[in-house]
């Protein structure tokens, strides 16, 4: 019986942490976000870790380009552990018939890098800039 109730209490431990964990995080990138412009739901529709390649991989190099775009540099964390998170766009001035996201990754826990994209054959990404959106 005590063995049940102490996994039963890791178990709890680690989901609130997780929890816990994950609410700062979409925090501080929904705030990040509204700094562009951006309304999202609260909560990250996807969360996945990634590394940035050192030295940036052509698809890398292509997507700091957007990224010196918002101001921002994505080379400045080649080689490092980053997490990818993803969240769904609420104010996308124009009706592109699917559903827009605005991605933001982080380093070390903080925002360093983001773009605004659809996910279909025909779709887009820019950077982050609330004019780059299609209007």
């Amino acid at each position: 019986m005590m063995y049940f109730a102490a996994v039963a209490v890791i178990i709890a431990t680690t989901l609130a942490f997780v929890l816990f964990a994950s609410g700062e995080s979409d925090v501080k990138n929904i705030e990040f976000l509204k700094n562009y412009g951006w309304e999202t739901d609260t909560r990250a529709v996807e969360r996945e870790e990634i590394t940035i390649p050192c030295p940036l991989d052509r698809v890398y190099e292509n997507y700091n380009e957007i990224q010196l775009r918002a101001g921002l540099d994505i080379s400045r964390y080649a080689g490092k552990d980053a997490v990818r998170f993803t969240y769904i766009v609420k104010n996308y001035p124009c009706d592109v018939g699917e559903e827009v996201r605005a991605n933001v990754i982080c380093v070390g826990g903080e925002p360093v890098a983001g773009d605004i994209m659809t996910v279909s054959v025909n779709g887009f990404m820019h950077s982050l800039r609330f004019d780059d959106a299609k209007k």
